[in-house]
């Protein structure tokens, strides 16, 4: 098949795994059988169809995320490409199983972590491949992105979110999510009903002085740390 093909044909894909998503499963479950509350979002609006990453505390694998993925395509009806989003993934969490294969062709962008993997904790080099396709992401349209870089709770933010912002000088949007893990019946399985979960967009974070300068370590210590007054759990 040549690249032009399987562009065409990955496009529609993507467009076939969101419109079930919606029809299927975001729909009747987050309105139906249980409560997503959404604030905040009037900003979608507003917001380039480029250059943007929204950063949010993590507590599933998927159910946040497409939540995130009903309100820019569902509730506020944004085109399926404009803006092109995607969701940031671990690399051997989007290969466990044809769902989550699926998924990646929905919008997954894949990168080895270098501190945790399979549950367990390693060390190893950073996975600049990865890194790269997140960044492509952010240049060319909008990505969720998960700063903790895992589901467990109370995980600190990781300091590379940092400097991924001032490499891309992307618009940064947290997103407190709450919730979440009341829906999983069993593992990282949906079924529980008659659940609230809250999404909270908030506005932009400032970082004009921080892209305007040269990367600091301590500089960037500052924007996870104000970064983390959002996202992080209430103790």
């Amino acid at each position: 098949m040549s690249n032009l093909a399987s562009t065409f044909a990955d496009r529609w894909l993507r467009r076939g795994i969101i419109t079930s998503l919606a029809l299927g499963f975001t729909i009747p479950y987050f309105r139906l059988l249980n409560g997503v509350h959404v604030t905040g979002d009037r900003i979608i609006d507003t917001l380039p169809r480029k250059n943007v990453v929204f950063l949010s505390n993590h507590q599933t694998y998927f159910m946040e995320a497409m939540a995130i993925f009903d309100v820019v395509y569902v509730r506020h009806r944004l085109p399926l490409e404009d803006p092109f989003m995607r969701f940031s993934a671990a690399t051997e969490t989007m290969k466990q199983n044809l769902l989550t294969q699926l998924f990646t062709k929905g919008g997954g962008v894949t990168f080895r972590r270098s501190f945790r993997e399979g549950g367990k904790d390693v060390k190893r080099g950073a996975d600049f491949q990865g890194i790269a396709k997140v960044e492509e992401a952010i240049a060319t349209g909008w990505l969720l992105h998960f700063p903790a870089g895992t589901t467990q709770k109370g995980a600190p933010l990781r300091p590379g979110v940092a400097q991924l912002l001032h490499r891309t000088k992307a618009v940064a949007v947290p997103v407190r999510v709450d919730g979440f893990r009341n829906l999983l019946l069993y593992r990282q399985f949906p079924g529980k009903v008659l659940k609230k979960c809250r999404v909270a967009l908030h506005p932009p974070l400032d970082l004009a002085k921080f892209y305007a300068a040269p990367y600091h370590k301590d500089a960037g210590a500052e924007v996870v740390e104000g970064l983390s007054s959002i996202l992080a759990d209430p103790d």
